[in-house]
């Protein structure tokens, strides 16, 4: 692996930048992302594209045009300063967006905040709309089924959640998925994948960064997002009620329902594979198996007093 003395020398040399400095971010657990400075002490955030150099450039510059047009559109994307290859790996520099993320680490959601702020999440998920490029990786219904189904590459896995205590709510995401599949639109919207309440940044006022937009680019349907957004409040009966009427206005019942078992997986299993004693986790089972007690029996998905039961409690 690159040390970030050897990767800043190939910025300079290669790429012709005139950085003084390249920092690891605290959450880079990949070490894929940096924090920059440049000889007039302005700081920036790197990010490396995984895979070949030559197809992740040109995923980048796919989602770099994209980026432009939602920022015609209003859109709170960060602006991209340089984007090119080191080493033979493609990077890109934007910008340190100003604000505080709506949640850190696991806590409880502002929610009051969150509250004011729904209309501007709505107009921003509009922005959204026509902006995806097909061609990059499977076709939108194909991802979300298989990743319900039978689990997604590096996360979704369905192994997490195939144990005593956990195996009835997997049963219950897969029936969702081969109930709910068929019914996926193929989408033509931008989607950013991962429109959670950690990569909203907000001044106290409006919402200042939309960040983590990392390719590939992903054409789909934006409802998606409001389903991510969703997931994360839907103990929170004031919040979840507006974007639940969003979602299912917007996709439709399958589809709504489909995007959020994905999130109930996704995160459910994440937690629980990465982080299993955490606190957070508790919650984020708890909340995967309220919602899919939403639009399934509840009895189906009910702790069944195997041992590891305690695990996924409040």
């Amino acid at each position: 692996m690159t040390s970030p003395d050897e990767l800043l020398g190939r910025l300079r040399g290669e790429a012709g930048l005139d950085l003084a400095g390249l920092t690891p971010t605290e959450a880079g657990e990949s070490r894929s992302a940096f924090w920059v400075t440049d000889r007039a002490g302005t700081v920036s955030l790197l990010k490396l594209a995984p895979g070949p150099g030559p197809e992740a450039l040109a995923y980048l510059r796919a989602l770099q045009a994209t980026l432009a047009r939602l920022t015609e559109r209003g859109y709170p994307a960060p602006r991209w300063e340089a984007v090119g290859l080191a080493g033979g790996q493609a990077f890109w520099i934007q910008e340190r967006i100003s604000g505080a993320a709506l949640e850190t680490s696991g806590a409880r959601p502002h929610r009051a905040l969150i509250g004011r702020l729904l209309p501007e999440l709505f107009r921003l998920n509009d922005a959204q709309a026509g902006l995806g490029v097909p061609g990059h990786g499977p076709g939108w219904p194909e991802l979300i089924t298989r990743t319900l189904t039978q689990g997604g590459d590096g996360y979704c896995v369905h192994a997490t959640l195939d144990r005593p205590g956990l195996r009835d709510l997997l049963d219950a995401i897969r029936r969702t998925g081969a109930e709910c599949g068929p019914a996926l639109p193929p989408g033509g919207d931008f989607v950013h994948y991962d429109f959670n309440l950690a990569n909203l940044l907000s001044d106290g006022r409006v919402i200042t960064g939309v960040v983590d937009l990392n390719p590939p680019l992903l054409a789909g349907d934006r409802a998606f997002d409001l389903a991510t957004l969703l997931y994360y409040v839907y103990d929170c009966p004031e919040l979840a009620g507006p974007l639940s009427e969003r979602l299912y206005g917007l996709a439709g019942e399958p589809a709504a329902r489909a995007y959020l078992a994905h999130m109930a997986l996704r995160q459910a299993e994440w937690s629980l594979r990465c982080y299993p004693e955490a606190a957070a986790t508790r919650r984020h089972v708890r909340l995967a198996r309220l919602v899919v007690a939403s639009f399934h029996h509840p009895a189906a998905i009910l702790d069944d007093g195997q041992p590891g039961a305690a695990v996924v409690g409040d």
